[in-house]
């Protein structure tokens, strides 16, 4: 599953979240002034309206003939058209008058003695409110219809401007999310830059801030304090467990010379004797074995690598590393299967960890799976693959992991006769490769045993 970002994350939230507030603003903002401004223009409309009906029923009372001239006037003072309607048919209007604009319900209503007022959308999309006013006194009934244009102008505009304050405070909110996104990812990239350097194994790193908050502050120290601390426990460690093995090869070397002399005279034990010895000198040698193997580890875990680092051309580095393993074993060095593309290749390794790492693939080669059966180099894309091959019967999928443990030795663990390891082998194999920024990986042959698949990164430097 792909990993979200935490960056992204937080700027699709300020973002969205500034739009949807700014949105609703402008919603609110919108209609709430839209109902303010049409209620206030129809009741200013409105009051007009009865005032205008007063002077015309005031005309036609004292002078009949002068309706077309009030009429106009009206009409150019207020901006809006005058209608007049009696005995079921229209007596007078003004110029900008039509009487398409009321409808026939509006003048039913009206004639029947209502006060209407209604906003219409007239011929041309044009937006009008008309106002129907009756005029009992003298069978009469007064229609004035006001345009909205300028109100529908007025919204319009208003619109448009919260539109584009909307957006505008959106990408401010973005704009803020970066910045504040920035200050607070900032630290757990370092502490996750800080924490993948320590696993590299660069034990003295540790975060550095400047002017920090006072959250960012204590995350720091309490960081270095753990690394510290962790650094102080592993050194600790290594050095009770140097100094152990170093306690420990004293007696082991007069245990082994001692079992040595009584192999000579093997034949002058007892049948018990002489089962007593072999099991003696096989959990000697287990004994050595991990001796030698903590002595390594310790080593390896107080950080002794990296000064003997070197270029070295990669099929001469494998192919000596090969013949040295099977020489320690006593035993024919494995078919060494190189392809072309090695010819020139070179890799940046420790000489002697390299060797270890192959003796130890031989050893548990021959301990567990009856030796190996090839060792193949390729170079794939900026890496070199070492293919280690064995013949045994393969590692089960649950166990392709938990063999690079310390001290696994699965299914063996469990048959004395077997047992011939100490179990850190390939744990040490394991961190001898990733201390060249390698990895090792457990597959299955194509001969049907198990494949132990190294990848070293190649390197671009060339021997002086």
């Amino acid at each position: 599953m792909r990993l979200r970002s935490l960056r992204v994350r937080l700027l699709v939230t300020f973002g969205v979240g500034a739009l949807a507030l700014s949105s609703i603003f402008a919603s609110l903002t919108f209609f709430g002034v839209q109902r303010v401004l049409v209620n206030n223009q129809q009741q200013t409309d409105l009051h007009q309206s009865f005032v205008n009906a007063a002077l015309i029923r005031s005309t036609l009372y004292t002078a009949p003939p002068q309706l077309p001239s009030i009429l106009n006037s009206i009409e150019t003072a207020t901006g809006s058209s005058v209608l007049v309607h009696t005995h079921h048919q229209w007596l007078s209007k003004s110029h900008g008058a039509a009487t398409t604009d009321v409808t026939q319900h509006i003048v039913t209503m009206v004639d029947n003695g209502r006060v209407v007022d209604q906003t219409l959308l007239a011929r041309g999309n044009r937006l009008i409110f008309v106002v129907g006013v009756p005029i009992p006194a003298v069978e009469t009934q007064v229609f004035q219809v006001f345009p909205l244009g300028r109100l529908e102008h007025t919204l319009h505009t208003l619109l448009l401007v919260l539109i584009l304050g909307a957006l505008l405070t959106s990408v401010l909110g973005i704009s803020g999310g970066m910045w504040l996104t920035q200050r607070a990812v900032r630290p757990l990239e370092e502490v996750s830059a800080a924490a993948a350097a320590i696993a590299e194994g660069e034990l003295t790193t540790r975060l550095v801030v400047g002017r920090a908050d006072a959250e960012v502050q204590q995350l720091t120290d309490s960081f270095n304090t753990m690394v510290s601390r962790l650094v102080e426990r592993m050194e600790r460690d290594a050095r009770f467990a140097s100094d152990v093995s170093h306690e420990l090869r004293s007696p082991l070397t007069t245990m082994a010379t001692t079992t040595a002399v009584l192999q000579r005279h093997r034949d002058e034990l007892s049948p018990a004797g002489r089962e007593s010895l072999d099991l003696l000198s096989a959990d000697l040698a287990i004994f050595q074995a991990l001796v030698e193997d903590l002595l390594e580890m310790a080593r390896s875990d107080a950080g002794a690598v990296g000064h003997l680092i070197e270029v070295v051309p990669a099929g001469q580095l494998v192919e000596q590393s090969v013949r040295s393993a099977a020489r320690h074993f006593g035993c024919e060095p494995p078919p060494l299967d190189v392809a072309v593309e090695v010819d020139g290749a070179r890799v940046s390794v420790d000489r002697r960890r390299f060797e270890r790492v192959m003796t130890n693939l031989t050893a548990n080669a021959q301990r567990y799976a009856g030796g190996i059966s090839a060792v193949r180099i390729a170079v794939e894309g900026t890496s070199l693959v070492v293919n280690v091959d064995d013949q045994g019967p393969g590692v089960p999928l649950e166990e392709r992991e938990r063999i690079y443990q310390r001290f696994f030795r699965g299914r063996a663990a469990h048959d004395r006769g077997r047992a011939h390891g100490s179990g850190l082998g390939l744990a040490l194999v394991r961190e001898h490769v990733a201390a060249f920024h390698g990895t090792i990986t457990t597959l299955t042959s194509p001969e049907g045993g198990a494949r132990f698949q190294i990848r070293l990164p190649l390197s671009e430097e060339t021997d002086e």
